[in-house]
């Protein structure tokens, strides 16, 4: 468990308290919980130096099989130039989160590193009572799956989580859930190439620099955060991934599920969208299950895929040495008996 960004462990115990125990319930992993990754420093859970410092021993470490993160925030991008990237290539091991963790995700990737695009530990696992099955089926299927890797059809998930609630209280009841909104086709068609995800905000603050990705041939699949971030913010962040040429090029486009969101915003995001790549001719869809959306599934860097009308499918084979599975430690290995 790190933190590479801000410090929600420090400031919600119970939530953190009950999403490590979940965790371990729900996959049969022993959590491991770094030493700064409870941290509260201000917006950030630690230093720079610390929170780059739990990373690499989370990589360095034989016993850790797999590193997931605790939550999102804003400033993972500070601990990118602190980072070894020779050393975390001599021991891979899965790298989990999404939102601000795009930074690391994005960069591991344009360091011939896969990782995942996939739920957070105090969001995802801390959810009341138990985290959502749809989160952690899918999670299971493409984080611990065979090497195969999780082939096949990203699930349709038949619900969306449509309410917040104060994680400082003692959550006493489910989140209410709606019918969710189906998939929708914004330009039919179909394209293969290998899977890029990512938060848009987020991928915006690596372009031009030496961690970003190549975009050109990947099926790319965009996340919209919530909290105030709409039409106009997301219509700025494309530009600007337009104007860097990262648009060009694309197998094809997904855009995840809002949350919060009414078909009005709906529909002008969309449009947004469409707009900024109006003159490209890759399939485009709509209220894919990613992201900043309950439940969510884990999207695999790399992994082949192919997007044709409202089906993403990731290809068999996925694995490859340096993308190895999520596996619970030997048991000569665990410190738990």
């Amino acid at each position: 468990m790190v933190s590479p960004s801000w410090g929600g462990a420090g400031l919600f115990p119970g939530r953190f308290g009950r999403a490590v125990s979940a965790l371990g319930d729900t996959t049969g992993l022993q959590p491991v919980v770094m030493p700064h990754a409870k941290d509260t420093l201000d917006w950030r859970s630690a230093t720079a130096e610390d929170r780059a410092s739990d990373l690499m021993d989370a990589f360095t470490d034989p016993t850790i099989r797999g590193v997931i993160c605790v939550i999102g925030g804003d400033h993972a991008a500070q601990v990118l130039p602190l980072l070894d990237f020779d050393v975390i290539r001599s021991c891979p091991k899965p790298l989990i989160g999404y939102s601000d963790i795009t930074v690391l995700n994005h960069a591991w990737y344009a360091a011939g590193l896969s990782s995942f695009y996939g739920p957070a530990l105090l969001p995802q696992f801390g959810e009341f009572p138990v985290p959502d099955p749809y989160t952690v089926d899918h999670f299971r299927r493409a984080v611990m799956a065979d090497r195969q890797g999780p082939a096949g059809p990203v699930p349709r998930a038949d619900h969306l989580v449509e309410e917040y609630l104060d994680w400082q209280a003692d959550e006493a009841r489910p989140r209410r859930r709606r019918e969710a909104p189906a998939r929708l086709v914004l330009r039919p068609g179909a394209g293969t190439g290998p899977l890029l995800a990512g938060c848009l905000p987020s991928a915006v603050q690596l372009v031009g620099t030496p961690w970003q990705p190549e975009y050109r041939g990947h099926v790319l699949v965009l996340d919209i955060p919530d909290g105030g971030y709409g039409p106009a913010d997301a219509d700025r962040d494309l530009t600007h991934l337009r104007h860097a040429g990262l648009l060009d090029g694309l197998a094809g486009l997904a855009v995840g599920r809002l949350r919060l969101s009414s078909d009005e915003q709906d529909a002008a995001m969309h449009e947004v969208v469409m707009r900024a790549v109006a003159h490209r001719g890759f399939p485009v869809l709509g209220n894919l299950e990613c992201g900043h959306t309950d439940p969510m599934a884990t999207l695999p860097l790399g992994a082949g895929c192919v997007l044709s009308d409202a089906e993403l499918t990731l290809l068999p084979g996925a694995r490859t040495p340096r993308h190895p599975a999520l596996t619970p430690l030997p048991k000569e290995l665990r410190t738990d008996d």
